[in-house]
Formats: structure tokens, sequence, C-alpha cells
């Protein structure tokens, strides 16, 4: 976490969600005003430049306080799969499907990108054991999906798309 500008922050959120989140400056600042009254963060003004432009840096104190809320994230991609349940249920049918595809390949890019951004700072054997359990979760999908699949094959192709669109 180097010290930023607010502007870097909104930035950085953004570009972390791929825009999914995109936060104003009317959210962002007063939350940023909120962590230094707290004393999680500092907020300085360039030396060398007159500008009311101030730079974020988090304090020693917000460094122990991320250490004890990580426990509340890690616990984060359970919540959103229960969570999830209830966008599928609002899901028109026709929907379903960008949903669905747009889903899995989120899911697995944060997979990537999180093992592999903390990979040389995980023990060997749980970096095994995560992979291996991460490889077992996408047989298990496979192996489903080519049931539904083969389903498919020894059904009318119309009345197994009317099937689906009645579930």
């Amino acid at each position: 976490m180097k010290p930023s500008h607010g502007y870097e922050i909104l930035q950085d959120i953004e570009e972390k969600t791929a825009g999914a989140w995109r936060p104003g400056p009317g959210s962002i600042y007063p939350m940023l005003k909120k962590l230094v009254s707290k004393g999680y963060i500092k907020s300085e003004s360039p030396k060398r430049v007159k500008t009311s432009q101030r730079i974020y840096q988090i304090t020693p104190k917000g460094k122990i306080h991320i250490q004890k809320i990580k426990k509340i994230f890690t616990n984060a991609g359970q919540r959103w799969g229960l969570l999830a349940r209830i966008f599928v249920e609002m899901l028109e049918p026709a929907d379903l499907a960008k949903f669905f595809v747009d889903a899995s390949k989120n899911q697995f890019d944060i997979a990537r990108e999180s093992i592999e951004s903390k990979l040389n700072l995980i023990p060997l054997v749980d970096a095994e054991f995560m992979l291996k359990e991460y490889s077992l979760n996408l047989q298990r999908q496979l192996d489903w999906s080519n049931k539904i699949l083969g389903g498919f094959q020894n059904t009318n192709p119309v009345r197994a798309e009317a099937k689906i669109r009645s579930k």
C-alpha cells in the first residue's frame, strides 16, 4: 500500500473491480476523512507544491486494524456465494447464460490472480493443497456439466430447450 492521492485511490478501486465499483469523490473523500479521524491513515500535503491535493498513507494503527479485520475477508467468498443465490433467483431466464458465463470467468480470474500473486508467500504444502482442492472442484463441475450435456443429446432438441426454459 503505497502513499496515494484520493484520485489514485478512486482509479485503483475502479481498475481492481473492472469498473463494477466506480466510487465518486463524494463517497471516497468522506471515507478517507473518517479513516484519518480514526488514525488508520494519515493525510499530508505535498511539501514541494502548494496544493489542496492530499497524499494518504496507512499508519501503524491502520496496519494493526487491517490485521484484525482480515478474518472477515477470509469468509467473504463463502458469504458472497450465499448472496449470489439471491441474485440468481432475481434473474430472468434469458439473462442466466450471461450471468453464468461471466461469473465462471470472474471466479477463475480471481482464483488465478490471488494464487499467482501470493504463491511465493505460501508454504509449498499449502499451495499444493489449495490447487488440488481447486482441481477437485473443477472436476466436479466438469462431471456435472458433462452429465447435463449428455442428457441433452438423448432428448429431442426442441423439447430440451423447452425443458431448460421452464426451469
